[in-house]
């Protein structure tokens, strides 16, 4: 990977890390600083995490290898990125204490968008689709 790759792929980590925080505390609000809010994965997001909300699921530990990321895309405001990425770790705690560990996911290669609304703003992820 290219220096610039890298950075882009700390950007997601750092996107990752935030979104395991709100499946730890499910809170809803925290996945707005994640995506693009109104955006199909921000939707989809959402209804997992509410689904985990009614059940009193918390997902703990929730962690993302990304493995490979490549520009394939930018403008001033956007970035997309090609990347494969697996679950490596991350548990699911029920309301009463019970653990059940996730099991880690076969590598999934994806294009990532994502977007600022303006210079300074910080980046959100806008689409993922499968590559």
């Amino acid at each position: 990977m290219t220096a610039d790759e890298i950075a882009w792929t700390q950007k997601l980590q750092s996107l990752d890390a935030r979104r395991a925080r709100a499946f730890w505390a499910l809170d809803l609000k925290v996945l707005d600083g994640v995506y693009v809010p109104g955006s199909s994965p921000w939707q989809a997001d959402r209804a997992l995490l509410s689904s985990y909300r009614d059940q009193q699921l918390r997902v703990q530990g929730l962690r993302i290898q990304i493995d490979k990321a490549v520009i394939t895309r930018r403008t001033p405001t956007s970035i997309a990125l090609k990347t494969t990425d697996h679950l490596t770790g991350g548990q699911a705690v029920d309301r009463a204490g019970t653990i059940t560990r996730l099991p880690p996911g076969a590598p999934t290669t994806r294009l990532i968008t994502l977007t600022i609304s303006r210079p300074g703003q910080p980046w959100r992820i806008a689409a993922i689709t499968d590559a």
